[in-house]
């Protein structure tokens, strides 16, 4: 058997005397009397605890209802479910006139237009029964390259300027092909049926958003930086000039 002496205080300090054989032997002794238990009644006192613990009842709730979700079922079952399916009958009722209104929309607008081909009201050209019998005139292609894959705002083909911007199309004035209505020469409106022309450049072929001055005006030009020069130094771009309609003077005449 091994001795230690205890030791208090600081390290470095004084250590006490060690426990006398003696004294040790008493305890051991008093040790062996009063000693561990043994293993059955520790198995014994464990399993008495798990019998209190399955025996112990549990607390009883108040108010079993926590988040209040019974209470909202029951109200929505009850008073609340009549006015629930008000709601929705409402709401029901305001979409299928929402449709009504909008299909009735579509109707007008297609009673409206007028074929630029045969030049009656209801369709348009590629519903217009005339161009689908002709053969010549094709619906549903590029007028630039031909294709059927896509429309002429997406087309990206390069064609001989000396064919004309548009081979495929076909005038709906003077039934040659080549070009379009509003670049026919029988056609003085062009795109302008009751008159007018662009109020930038003053054409018939394109509308003021298409004006290619209005693109060139848009654009920014930015100068080149040069020694010795200001940094406050401001280039003044002259503006173009709009033209102003002509404003009819009435004749007075004197006698």
């Amino acid at each position: 058997m091994t001795r230690w002496a205890r030791r208090s205080g600081p390290s470095g300090g004084k250590a006490l005397d060690a426990t006398p054989w003696e004294e040790m032997a008493r305890s051991g002794a008093q040790g062996r009397e009063g000693g561990p238990r043994a293993p059955s009644v520790r198995k014994e006192q464990e399993e008495r605890r798990r019998k209190k613990k399955k025996n112990r009842k549990k607390k009883d709730y108040e108010n079993e209802d926590v988040n209040g979700f019974a209470a909202y079922l029951g109200r929505s079952s009850g008073a609340g479910g009549s006015e629930l399916e008000k709601e929705v009958a409402l709401a029901l009722k305001k979409d299928k006139r929402r449709e009504g209104r909008r299909l009735k929309r579509q109707e007008m607008k297609r009673n409206a237009m007028v074929c630029f081909h045969c030049r009656e009201p209801g369709h348009g050209v590629a519903d217009c029964p005339a161009v689908l019998e002709s053969q010549d005139m094709g619906t549903g292609i590029c007028y630039r390259c031909g294709s059927t894959e896509h429309d002429i705002s997406k087309c990206k083909a390069k064609i001989d300027p000396a064919v004309g911007a548009f081979p495929y199309a076909k005038c709906f004035i003077c039934g040659e092909m080549g070009h379009l209505s509003r670049s026919c020469p029988d056609n003085p409106k062009g795109l302008y049926a009751e008159g007018g022309s662009c109020r930038l450049c003053g054409s018939v072929e394109h509308f003021r958003k298409d004006c290619p001055e209005k693109q060139n005006a848009d654009q920014v030009t930015v100068g080149r930086w040069a020694i010795g020069m200001s940094a406050d130094y401001e280039e003044i771009t002259e503006t173009s000039k709009l033209q102003k309609p002509k404003v009819k003077v009435p004749k007075v005449v004197t006698f």
